[in-house]
């Protein structure tokens, strides 16, 4: 079997280049998996408004609905995605969770976006359940409004290479495979990152997909292969 996992496109209306990129990653290297796992940040901004698909992500909804008719595709929230919701879900066929364990030619995989490793009180707000009833009442648009205003002070889509953040999502993947998973999946840090541990007397195995459009890395487990980080060249 084949899984790809990937992360971090960070897809905004006015940047039509990333969208194709994604597209055409999308279209080429998952056309033989049979399970996709996009591990978060897929949009800069998205909140699961029902009945709602905000009109700039439309191509990339239905391309994720086409994915999800032939094969499993979970999307991670990460903390760009805000309770995706029933609708989205419904609609693509993309299982939305908030985190994933999954189990591929016996092995037991820990698949999270990975900004918990931080445990940041904006993160504990931001994805509350008061913030999510202020969107719903707000309506998509107006979230839409507000959320780009935001951003600017929000996010980082260009993250600086920082070993102290390394250091740290290397421990938080220790601590899960200590827990008894056989290998851990994050994203997030935007710093591909890969390696393997002895635990008890197995080898696991810690990956960090860093950032599709960043770094143009994700990762692949195929049978009799194993895990493995890859890069991707995004020519459109």
């Amino acid at each position: 079997m084949k899984a790809v996992f990937f992360s971090d496109a960070h897809l905004l209306d006015n940047e039509p280049e990333r969208a194709e990129a994604l597209k055409t990653f999308m279209r080429e290297v998952t056309a033989d998996a049979e399970v996709v796992v996009i591990l978060g940040d897929l949009f800069e901004f998205y909140h699961g408004h029902e009945g709602h698909i905000y009109p700039c992500y439309r191509e990339i909804a239905d391309l994720l609905r086409d994915m999800a008719r032939t094969r499993s595709v979970y999307l991670v929230e990460g903390n760009h995605e805000f309770d995706m919701g029933d609708f989205f879900e419904s609609h693509t066929g993309v299982r939305c969770v908030k985190n994933l364990s999954l189990e591929l030619d016996g092995q037991r995989v820990f698949l999270s976006h990975g900004d918990e490793v931080h445990g940041l009180p904006l993160r504990r707000i931001l994805k509350s359940r008061f913030i999510y009833g202020l969107m719903n009442l707000l309506g998509p648009e107006r979230t839409w409004r507000i959320a780009m205003q935001c951003r600017r002070f929000l996010s980082k889509k260009e993250k600086p290479h920082s070993e102290k953040i390394l250091v740290r999502f290397r421990g938080y993947g220790k601590r899960k495979l200590r827990e008894g998973y056989d290998a851990v999946v994050f994203a997030h840090s935007h710093m591909a990152d890969m390696e393997s541990y002895d635990v008890n007397g197995r080898k696991k195995v810690y990956m960090n997909t860093g950032g599709l459009i960043a770094s143009s890395t994700y990762g692949v487990y195929i049978t009799g292969k194993g895990f493995t980080l890859t890069t991707y060249d995004r020519r459109v």
